[in-house]
């Protein structure tokens, strides 16, 4: 049998849920979903059904774009 060690961690994670971008990133739950339903233009997210995944690098290159979250 061979076994693939390719369990996914954080660090190469392409996109989030909201629990790890909370632990990632430093910001509540509750806050990260104000956010993306402030993203009309789902330009760091993305919606599976009703799971909210978060574009990662998008994400961070609007974290260092905003002064006040």
């Amino acid at each position: 049998m061979i076994y693939i060690d390719s369990i996914a961690t954080l660090d190469n994670k392409f996109l989030l849920n909201i629990k790890e971008a909370s632990q990632l990133f430093g910001i509540g739950e509750h806050r990260l979903r104000s956010i993306v339903a402030e993203d009309y233009g789902c330009k760091y997210h993305l919606t599976l059904g009703r799971t909210i995944k978060i574009k990662r690098q998008q994400f961070e290159n609007y974290l260092n774009q905003v002064e006040q979250i």
